[in-house]
């Protein structure tokens, strides 16, 4: 004769089915507390000094799984968003010279792997694709840290700052005027959905 099964028993199995199964957490990108800033080299003057600028138009997804190989990152940026303080200097940048935002009106990112690079930091591999070019891009990401808004939402934070050369998307025009070489530095806060 077999015992019958407790409820306990089965409320315990169903948590376990339930918790594997929703083992990843999804965040989206919260604009409001996300900024992409990137800084060049203007080599047009006599004292180079650096041009910073940023966008303020940045959505995305975050998926964190417990098998960081099932974790993913998609950013999109929207170009046109491209602000610098100086209207006249934005127009040049956004102009066929530089990042020819009417004709490439976003630059994503959309990972392919992630994997550990020890305590609170990851080393993501994945497609940027900017001014119509896509290139394979590694990123050292810190996790920055993980709570609760002011609603009780669980949110959390990373950063990364890496280089690029411009003339690798196809950018190869005015290197007398700006730099090859341009910085980026991505903060992303996430809001778990």
């Amino acid at each position: 004769m077999h015992k019958p099964i407790s409820l306990r028993t089965v409320f315990s199995v169903l948590a376990f089915i339930v918790g594997f199964a929703i083992s990843a957490d999804t965040y989206e990108v919260d604009p409001a507390h996300s900024f992409v800033i990137f800084r060049c080299l203007n080599v047009a003057q006599a004292s180079s000094v650096f041009i910073y600028g940023r966008f303020t138009d940045i959505k995305g997804r975050i998926v964190i799984d417990k098998d960081l190989a099932k974790s993913s990152v998609e950013i999109t940026i929207n170009a046109e968003s491209l602000d610098t303080g100086v209207p006249d200097r934005d127009k040049h940048l956004k102009s066929p010279d530089f990042l020819n935002t009417k004709q490439f009106p976003v630059i994503t990112f959309k990972s392919k792997k992630v994997e550990s690079a020890g305590k609170n930091r990851y080393r993501v591999t994945g497609d940027l694709t900017l001014h119509g070019v896509t290139r394979t891009v590694t990123l050292t990401v810190a996790k920055v840290g993980e709570g609760k808004n002011f609603k009780g939402v669980p949110v959390i934070g990373f950063e990364t700052t890496f280089t690029i050369k411009r003339s690798d998307f196809g950018m190869k025009g005015l290197m007398n005027v700006a730099a090859d070489e341009v910085t980026l530095t991505i903060a992303i806060m996430g809001i778990r959905k």
